[in-house]
């Protein structure tokens, strides 16, 4: 399968090392563009084509994936839509909709949508994707591409991609967030920065882990952790009294709602 990538950043990186990874594809059957001298460095020394500008001609694609920032999306769309073939066009740009791209695509509707996360970079990551191609075997090239970076799931409508961005597109940072915060809080208290901050990771991942392979639901696992007048129950009643849930599902939904906006800014007037 030979795939191109449209701008060559961090999620670009995860999903070369993936399709490599699963044996998807070999270095000679990838390409990728990027304006940056460094970037295009970076992948010359993996062996992985590289170029500046993009022409069916020169590497005839199986699979384009978009992988530049919202504002340049457009631009990059259109260099492509002058020559492009039958290949599948896989966009992981943040809240501009389909149908923005396949209007600059001149009607070429052989596309899916989908949200990956940085843990990609890892193999450890999870996508939500949305297609409205109606070639068959394009949903199942997809997963191949995202299978080699972690888990998916298929939304039923393109409006979910933006739930998705804002639950695990953004995940991350939250999660950063609130190791930040307690790390801090071991600090205060009088831990040591480097005690503070393993005991912080290791009851993220830990936790997490359990969460993962245990099948309750995580209310069950709290609820199974927290004694009634105890330490974790004092904690908890503190986030319930700063009405934190409500503050999290508040920043989750303006999330959610700003990449809707993404659209509007930079989608065009189709949108």
């Amino acid at each position: 399968m030979k795939v191109v990538f449209i701008g060559g950043g961090n999620m670009a990186s995860a999903l070369v090392s993936g399709l490599l990874a699963n044996g998807t594809a070999i270095p000679e059957d990838l390409l990728v563009v990027d304006i940056s001298d460094e970037v295009r460095h970076k992948f010359d020394a993996m062996k992985i084509n590289t170029a500046s500008t993009f022409s069916f001609s020169d590497f005839n694609a199986d699979v384009i994936i978009l992988a530049v920032k919202p504002q340049h999306l457009r631009k990059a769309v259109e260099s492509c839509a002058s020559n492009l073939k039958d290949s599948l066009i896989v966009s992981i740009v943040a809240g501009i909709p389909i149908a923005s791209i396949v209007d600059w695509l001149n009607g070429y509707d052989r596309v899916i949508r989908v949200m990956p996360n940085t843990p990609a970079l890892i193999q450890a990551g999870v996508s939500g994707m949305y297609s409205v191609s109606t070639v068959g075997g394009d949903k199942e090239l997809a997963e191949v591409i995202m299978g080699g970076v972690g888990r998916y799931i298929w939304c039923q409508s393109e409006e979910l991609i933006d739930v998705v961005t804002a639950v695990s597109g953004s995940g991350p940072a939250y999660v950063f967030y609130f190791i930040e915060s307690l790390v801090a809080a071991g600090m205060e208290l009088g831990l040591e920065r480097e005690a503070s901050n393993l005991l912080a990771l290791e009851t993220f991942l830990g936790s997490s882990r359990l969460a993962a392979r245990s099948g309750e639901l995580p209310s069950v696992l709290r609820e199974r952790v927290t004694s009634k007048g105890g330490t974790t129950a004092a904690a908890l009643a503190s986030f319930d009294a700063d009405n934190l849930r409500e503050k999290i599902i508040n920043a989750i939904s303006a999330a959610r709602d700003r990449s809707a906006e993404l659209a509007k800014d930079f989608g065009g007037d189709e949108v």
